[in-house]
């Protein structure tokens, strides 16, 4: 267990340098694009590179395809990186008071943080509740006595909560451009993100980059916001005036909401002012970084997926040698049930009410009617018990694959019959093999 915590903070911390070093590239660009690859960075903490590996691996590849050996080495490398650590059950190590302390005190102060998160949840649901709509303003902006900043309440169905006696503290362009600001919260969906960064805070309140992701989380998205506000038109001189006015007005910070005056308010005045418009990303960068985006989430899947791969392989190598001289059984079927079941366990195969076409196509995985030949191979139905020396490899996910080499040489030592695949006759073919075996 703490070997997978470890690989997950150090992978997480990697993940959000590599972040931070690409914000300090697009310092030019759009605030946006910064805020989004911040939030990758914090989303990253709450989702290991190990879950995806784990999802891969259960996806897996189908192991009738081959994987490229260049694949294969690129996973060699990858595996150890992205996979889920291995325990080692070795001696029981000696009892130490270090780990429950540790457990201890990161209980005392998520749980702190989560009180704290709960209580500003509720103060904001107080105060919207506490709000009245606006006689002139849109239904969305709702007027509240308490001596607050503008700010957003409400992850669904949000509204702006606006202070009943500042609008006559503003010009009517402040307080529009304010007013604009705070549905741009609305638009961006930031009370979520927000509540998704408090998460990630609560859990790993002990990593120093979790706290400095969630300050520039907050300053990006003002900033965001602001270039929004001046992107529709509005006054950068008036929409500066606005917030000092709200400075003004406001004397504390207000913890529960989204507010106007969040951030680093110097620089973002400095900004409004004198910033001008971002640079667009371009091709390249945007290219870059979706690219990049893709390779983070699609190496663990895909590492996963290969390594599933090749052990269902080895499963399916590892039966198809046991199957290959098990000894079989083979009756027609009493039943009138006209479904086949095959049922492994054990040292042991049962294959009921089957036809040789749907043998066939299920040890190769392929539709019935795929299998070409005659009448015969409907009719009559038969039951096959087959066992082996020794135990198969996870039998209850057993893969018809591993039939494979046990039909061919049942269908030749009763029938006389070889399966081609593509025209290439398929080992052990037919009564060929088994005079080849004889000698």
């Amino acid at each position: 267990m703490s070997g997978a915590l470890f690989d997950h903070l150090w992978q997480s911390t990697l993940f959000g340098l590599a972040i931070w070093g690409s914000t300090l590239l697009l310092r030019g660009n759009s605030a946006a694009v910064r805020h989004w690859l911040w939030l990758l960075a914090s989303v990253k903490f709450l989702l290991p590179f190990s879950l995806l590996y784990g999802i891969g691996a259960a996806i897996g590849i189908t192991p009738a395809v081959e994987v490229p050996t260049d694949y294969i080495a690129a996973l060699s490398v990858a595996a150890p990186v992205m996979s889920p650590s291995v325990l080692d059950v070795g001696q029981p190590a000696s009892s130490s008071m270090l780990a429950p302390v540790l457990v201890g005190v990161w209980l005392i102060v998520s749980a702190t943080l989560a009180l704290r998160w709960f209580h500003g949840w509720r103060l904001a649901v107080r105060l919207s509740a506490s709000t009245r709509p606006s006689s002139q303003g849109p239904a969305d902006v709702r007027l509240i006595d308490a001596d607050i900043e503008p700010s957003v309440a409400r992850v669904f169905q949000p509204v702006v909560l606006l202070p009943a006696a500042l609008p006559e503290k503003l010009s009517a362009p402040q307080l529009d451009a304010l007013l604009e600001h705070e549905r741009e919260h609305i638009e961006r969906h930031d009370n979520l993100k927000a509540h998704l960064q408090r998460m990630v805070e609560t859990l790993f309140w002990f990593h120093p980059l979790v706290w400095i992701i969630g300050r520039q989380l907050v300053d990006e998205r003002e900033r965001a916001c602001d270039e929004a506000v001046l992107a529709r038109g509005h006054d950068a001189g008036e929409y500066a005036a606005g917030i000092l006015a709200v400075c003004r007005h406001c004397r504390s910070h207000s913890p529960h909401a989204m507010a106007a005056v969040s951030g680093d308010l110097t620089t973002r005045v400095r900004q409004i002012l004198g910033g001008g418009a971002p640079v667009s990303l371009g091709f390249i960068k945007a290219f870059a970084l979706t690219l990049g985006s893709l390779l983070v989430a699609a190496a663990p899947l895909l590492a996963g997926a290969l390594e599933g791969s090749a052990q269902r392989r080895e499963i399916v190598a590892a039966n198809d040698g046991l199957l290959r001289n098990a000894q079989i059984e083979v009756r027609e079927a009493n039943g009138n049930d006209a479904s086949m079941s095959v049922a492994a366990s054990g040292r042991e195969i049962a294959i009921r009410n089957s036809s040789l076409r749907e043998l066939i196509a299920q040890a190769y995985e392929v539709s019935s009617w795929e299998v070409r030949g005659g009448e015969w191979l409907d009719v009559p139905r038969y039951d096959l018990v087959a066992r082996t020396s020794e135990d198969l490899r996870e039998a209850e996910d057993f893969d018809p694959a591993a039939l494979r080499a046990m039909v061919n040489r049942l269908l030749a030592e009763r029938f006389a019959l070889e399966i081609h695949v593509n025209q290439q006759c398929q080992e052990p073919c037919g009564p060929r093999a088994l005079r080849v075996a004889a000698r």
